[in-house]
């Protein structure tokens, strides 16, 4: 066995399933633990399998809690446990890793890096993601897209494809931000604008309301002004934007979708990791 051509996968969801069977049909020696229906499942305990690797792919997010590596399983790793097992000959990679882990994790790693910073990783993600929000809406409305109003709050990557899909379905699309430049950027593409703190003045137009910022703008006071059945949708990261527990004292369907490409595209959305994970290797020398 070549240990510098050897990947282990240590949990997360389908999309590290897909990962592993990507690089193994790239003849690559992949061994997977703690995954969903993997074929690939470690022979030998954690630390051997480790032991007998290079590369250590950690899921995206590494870590919900800080404690354990996420996984869909019900096998609990601690993070401390997989990082006392590191040597310098080891090279590990992980999606959304906090500085003090990627801090731990470089102390006695010869390497480490999150992929999920790289831009051709993120940038391919967002398609993915657009996928499941038009799937959310689908899943959750009683009438189409098209003529619907929609308010999508943010305007980055996802946001901006967001925003432009739903109008190529014939759906009526405000975009909401903070930023001048941003709301430059989407009247250019024709859209609506609104500023983030205004909002609340023309939220009973909407029936959809989309939210990619990571911080609480749709508060109670957007909330208290909403038409009945409006749908709401955040697809930020914590600490997420809407304040969910007004809305549910409200009635209003709010909906936290977290790692939409491992839920509605998980081949695609491990595909684009792993491709992220050789570009690194090729552009580190590594291999």
């Amino acid at each position: 066995m070549n240990k510098n051509n050897k990947f282990i996968i240590i949990g997360g969801d389908n999309r590290q399933t897909h990962i592993a069977d990507y690089l193994g049909g790239k003849g690559y020696d992949v061994a997977a633990y703690a995954l969903p229906d993997a074929e690939r499942l470690c022979s030998k305990s954690l630390k051997k399998e480790i032991e007998s690797s290079k590369y250590i792919i950690l899921p995206l997010p590494v870590t919900k809690d800080g404690r354990y590596i996420h996984t869909m399983t019900e096998t609990r790793i601690s993070v401390d446990e997989i990082i006392s097992h590191l040597t310098a000959e080891h090279v590990v990679f992980g999606g959304m890793l906090s500085k003090a882990l990627e801090s731990k994790i470089a102390k006695k790693a010869g390497g480490v890096y999150d992929y999920f910073r790289r831009e051709d990783v993120t940038v391919k993600n967002t398609v993915p993601t657009v996928q499941g929000i038009l799937k959310v809406i689908i899943d959750n409305v009683d009438y189409t897209v098209n003529s619907s109003r929609c308010a999508v709050f943010g305007y980055g990557r996802v946001a901006s494809l967001a925003a432009e899909v739903l109008s190529s379905l014939g759906a009526d699309v405000t975009v909401c931000a903070r930023k001048r430049s941003d709301l430059a950027k989407a009247e250019i593409k024709g859209f609506d604008t609104c500023f983030i703190n205004e909002f609340c003045d023309i939220a009973k137009n909407y029936q959809i309301l989309i939210n990619t910022v990571p911080s609480v703008v749709i508060n109670n006071e957007i909330l208290e002004r909403l038409k009945k059945g409006c749908l709401i949708i955040d697809v930020a990261s914590a600490p997420y934007g809407v304040d969910f527990a007004a809305a549910d004292k409200l009635g209003i369907n709010a909906i936290l979708c977290p790692s939409l490409p491992g839920k509605v595209a998980p081949v695609t959305a491990g595909r684009i990791i792993a491709d992220g994970i050789l570009n690194i290797l090729e552009e580190e020398g590594y291999g």
